[in-house]
């Protein structure tokens, strides 16, 4: 994937956190909750390797999905949605997610046993993609 295409994700990507974070949509959670568990996967992967996670910017996307969880009531509810695996909110998350997986998996075979990405520059995708392949 070029990195024009990259980071046009990333900025998309933030203005819907943003939202997100502005409206403390419980629709939202499920999404919510898996940037913020890709967020620990990256920052485990990180620390195997031994590189400081504050070097690795897009990290941010991870606590800026984590931030709004604690907004959002935690009710019978959600919990149940949690153990059913809640469906995404909408038809346009469902296609994204549905291509998500495969553009993960391409990225990871070009990280694995290749050179890391420049955590500086790296998108959260190319980090969620490196901390996989290693």
């Amino acid at each position: 994937m070029s990195r024009l295409l990259d980071t046009r994700i990333d900025r998309v990507e933030g203005r819907r956190m943003a939202a997100t974070a502005e409206h403390g949509s419980a629709a939202n959670r499920p999404t919510l909750r898996a940037e913020a568990a890709m967020g620990a996967v990256i920052r485990s992967a990180l620390a195997r390797a031994g590189v400081d996670a504050a070097g690795a910017t897009r990290l941010c996307f991870a606590d800026e999905a984590a931030a709004p969880l604690v907004a959002i009531p935690d009710t019978a509810e959600l919990q149940r949605e949690d153990a059913n695996g809640a469906p995404l909110a909408n038809a346009y998350d469902r296609a994204g997610a549905d291509d998500f997986e495969p553009r993960i998996l391409v990225m990871a075979r070009r990280f694995a046993g290749g050179q890391p990405p420049d955590f500086a520059n790296a998108s959260f995708a190319e980090l969620f993609a490196w901390s996989l392949a290693g």
